[in-house]
């Protein structure tokens, strides 16, 4: 296949969004590099992956709110081809009135879904530019429209929004950067977030498809581009 030479690193890649993205990847014939926190059987999983689609697939674990371990990593890839950066990873907490978060709670949500994505971003910058790559940054329809009980969570992913659009500015044509803005996915994430509130309007793998023909058709879109800007949103 014409892409056995592509290689896309991919955050939050253990399940969910994450893994999903990283099966149409592997079927089209990427090379993988999939970030996680955490050990697990994800990785015999995505090892299983390459194998069924004869692709090189590698496994790290990665806290990217630690910006040592990021920058760690970037050096330990620095001779490594990256073509493309998918910044998946998030957290959700339960839907709550801002008074009654914990103040863990709203840390932690602005520092993996912001914050690490920013991180990320700054470290493997200088990879994407050795190949005029993509930068596709995951945000959500949260980052789009606030939402009562979610403004921890909509605050992190407009952030998500506003810093890819600057960005985009800021790279011009040395790297290309997108934004998908999911709308509500059933993932584990999202059963935490809103329980039985509100019922799943895509499987990953609705999305997953979204965010690979984002990858595979990518001259289609102008750097900065929002995909998905989920006109489904309840008014």
């Amino acid at each position: 296949m014409m892409f056995r030479k592509h290689n896309v690193l991919i955050t939050g890649a253990a399940r969910g969004i994450g893994f999903s993205t990283a099966q149409f990847l592997a079927k089209a014939g990427f090379n993988l590099i999939l970030l996680d926190l955490k050990k697990g059987p994800w990785q015999k999983q995505a090892l299983n992956l390459g194998l069924q689609h004869k692709v090189k697939i590698q496994t790290f674990v990665l806290d990217i709110t630690k910006v040592e371990q990021i920058k760690k990593l970037a050096k330990k890839l620095e001779t490594q081809k990256i073509d493309v950066v998918i910044n998946n990873a998030g957290v959700l907490s339960a839907h709550n009135l801002l008074t009654n978060y914990k103040d863990q709670e709203i840390t932690l949500t602005l520092q993996v879904n912001l914050f690490g994505l920013i991180m990320m971003s700054k470290y493997f910058l200088p990879h994407l530019e050795k190949t005029n790559g993509l930068l596709i940054n995951i945000a959500s329809g949260a980052g789009l429209k606030g939402m009562a009980e979610f403004s921890v969570y909509c605050a992190s992913k407009f952030g998500v929004v506003g810093f890819s659009e600057s960005l985009a500015e800021e790279l011009k044509k040395k790297v290309k950067v997108l934004v998908i803005t999911p709308g509500a996915t059933n993932t584990a994430l999202f059963k935490k977030g809103f329980g039985a509130k509100r019922k799943a309007l895509y499987q990953p793998a609705d999305i997953a498809k979204i965010i690979g023909e984002a990858v595979l058709y990518q001259h289609k879109y102008k750097t900065g581009e929002i995909i998905d800007k989920c006109k489904h949103l309840e008014p």
